[in-house]
C-alpha cells in the first residue's frame, strides 16, 4: 500500500490539518497515511502547550471525526504514531523514515509530505543525502499560488491542493481566553469538547 508520513506538532490538530488529510487521499495515490505527532522539532521553535498524552487524544478524536465526515475513504488507513514522541529527544526525519520502514509493509517508497515553504531549507535535515535517497516529498502549496520551487535533486511531487488557512497560534490565543464559539470552526466538536473539558490552552 502506498504509504504517506505526516509529521507535525499538532498543538492542537485543527480541520486544516484534517483539510490536508483529505487532499493526501483523494489528490494523490497514497491509501495510507501515517500520522506522526512531533516530539522536539529541530527546525523551528516549539514550546509544548499541553502534554503528549493531550495531543494524542485529540488526533484520535479528530480522525474518528474525519472517519464520520468521510465514509468514502473507509478504504484507506490512518494510522497515529508516537515513535518521536517515545524516543524523545530531537524528531529527525531520517530516524522516524527508517522506524516506519521497519515496523510497516512498506513496498513503495515512501512519501514524506511538507509544505512548499520547506523545500527550500531540506539540504539542513539531519542526515538529508541518505534521507532523499529512501523517500519521496509529496509537497503542498501553503499558499494559492502554485510552488516555483525547482529541486531536480529530489523524488518530489506535487499535490495540486487547494488552501485552508487555519492558525494554531489562534486557536490556543482563542482558548486561552476561551472563546470557544470562534473555535467552533476550525476545529471538530470532538476536539473543541475536550480542549473545553480538560482546561487546556488556558493562562
Amino acid at each position: 500500500m502506498n504509504t504517506a508520513v505526516l509529521g507535525g506538532t499538532f498543538d492542537p490538530v485543527h480541520n486544516g490539518h484534517l483539510f490536508l488529510l483529505h487532499q493526501v487521499l483523494t489528490k494523490t495515490d497514497y491509501r495510507r497515511v501515517i500520522i506522526v505527532p512531533t516530539h522536539i522539532p529541530p527546525h523551528k521553535a516549539y514550546i509544548r502547550h499541553v502534554s503528549d498524552e493531550d495531543r494524542l487524544a485529540m488526533l484520535t478524536l479528530a480522525v474518528v471525526s474525519f472517519r464520520t465526515m468521510h465514509p468514502e475513504l473507509n478504504n484507506t488507513e490512518i494510522i497515529i504514531d508516537d515513535c518521536e514522541i517515545r524516543r524523545k529527544g530531537f524528531s529527525y526525519m531520517f530516524d522516524t523514515v527508517h522506524d516506519v520502514y521497519r515496523r510497516y509493509a512498506i513496498r513503495e517508497k515512501l512519501a514524506v509530505v511538507i509544505g512548499d515553504d520547506l523545500l527550500s531549507g531540506l539540504s539542513t535535515w539531519y542526515r538529508f543525502d541518505e534521507l532523499r535517497a529512501l523517500v519521496r516529498f509529496l509537497v503542498f502549496r501553503r499558499e494559492q499560488e502554485k510552488p516555483d520551487a525547482q529541486r531536480p535533486d529530489l523524488d518530489i511531487a506535487y499535490i495540486s491542493n487547494d488552501v485552508l488557512r487555519v492558525s494554531s497560534t489562534d486557536i490556543r490565543e482563542s482558548a486561552a481566553m476561551q472563546n470557544f464559539s470562534k473555535l467552533s470552526s476550525v476545529l471538530p466538536q470532538s476536539v473543541l469538547d475536550y480542549i473545553r473539558n480538560h482546561g487546556l490552552y488556558r493562562n
